[in-house]
């Protein structure tokens, strides 16, 4: 029995490398030579909302299933999408209206702007797992052969991404072929206009971002003044509006936590009594009928023996506030933090 699992999986994995090698051979529109990338920033279309003390974030007094798609928000109707012209239909190649959408972002059209980050978004990572897959596969491969029936089920797991991944790149390639170098890293000032103009997601992704992460960082410097000087505000904002995800980044990012690879914590820099905050408001929405997981419960130990007693009776009087004004004292759903970060990597 075990023999047949060892053989289902060699078997498995070089269905896949073929399969991404056929792809690959065969969709190139998104591999093109990169060229000098001169994409400026989209235009600003709104104001967000800055910080408010009741957020915790204003006390810092420093710089501001099967290969689904990533969830969306269909926005393909003028009647549903707060948009006087309705939007191409879904799945339409973009590099066929890019121009189109973008323009109409820079004018503060909402519907387009999040139209276009979320094409962006899967386009791009589309391409990124078109670049990992192959090495992960032939990895896979040219390792040992499992052997426990521990390491077969690793090993299933791991060939079920590769293969959601190659099939997302599938069901990616005909919206994103013909695409251009410079508007896949225009993916950048995109979320942020969907951002500042209201796409709770774009905000996530935006302040969430890992730098290494940023389609042609390098030759855009102003894109790092950008996200320094827009990152608390959006995560404020969103924080006001509900959001669990903003308050688990802003957790993170005032513990100082490496697990947090992204810049957010550059911004906010390394405050444990914000951090406590943060961390007892996520306590506070912990799911109903589950139970808080051990590293969620040494966070709060850990960053409250940094504090005093009468710290920590104002944050928890804080985090109340919080939860009760801006998430109308009701718990999150289970699984609702790590699904919508997930969404920023095309469901991955």
């Amino acid at each position: 029995m075990q023999r047949n699992s060892v053989f289902v999986v060699v078997t498995m994995a070089v269905v896949v490398v073929a399969g991404i090698g056929y792809y690959s051979g065969r969709r190139t529109g998104l591999q093109e030579a990169r060229g000098d990338v001169t994409t400026a920033p989209m235009k600003r279309g709104a104001t967000v909302a800055t910080a408010a003390s009741a957020t915790g974030a204003a006390g810092n007094t420093r710089s501001a299933t099967q290969a689904a798609p990533p969830v969306r928000r269909m926005l393909n109707s003028a009647a549903t999408n707060g948009s006087a012209t309705a939007l191409p239909p879904p799945g339409t190649p973009l590099a066929e209206i890019f121009d189109e959408l973008k323009a109409r972002a820079d004018a503060g059209d909402v519907a387009a702007a999040s139209r276009l980050f979320q094409d962006l978004q899967q386009c791009a990572e589309a391409q990124r797992l078109g670049q990992s897959l192959p090495a992960v596969a032939n990895r896979m491969l040219n390792g040992n052969l499992p052997s426990s029936p521990d390491e077969i089920e690793r090993s299933n797991r791991q060939l079920g991404r590769v293969q959601r991944g190659l099939e997302f790149q599938q069901n990616s390639a005909a919206m994103c072929a013909g695409l251009s170098p410079n508007q896949i890293a225009a993916l950048v000032p995109t979320t942020l206009a969907a951002a500042q103009l209201g796409d709770p997601q774009a905000a996530d992704c935006y302040v969430g971002a890992n730098l290494n992460a940023w389609p042609d960082v390098l030759n855009n410097p102003d894109w790092i003044s950008d996200y320094k000087n827009s990152a608390l505000s959006l995560a404020s904002a969103a924080v006001q509006q509900g959001d669990w995800s903003m308050v688990g980044l802003l957790a993170s990012a005032n513990a100082g936590s490496p697990r947090n690879n992204n810049m957010l914590n550059q911004v906010t820099g390394t405050d444990p009594l914000q951090a406590y905050t943060y961390a007892k408001l996520m306590s506070l929405g912990q799911p109903a009928d589950t139970t808080p997981s051990n590293r969620s419960t040494n966070a709060l130990t850990t960053l409250s023996s940094q504090l005093t007693p009468e710290q920590i009776q104002a944050a928890d009087a804080q985090a109340q506030s919080m939860y009760q004004r801006y998430f109308n004292a009701t718990p999150r759903q289970t699984g609702q933090v790590a699904n919508s970060m997930r969404a920023c990597q095309g469901g991955f």
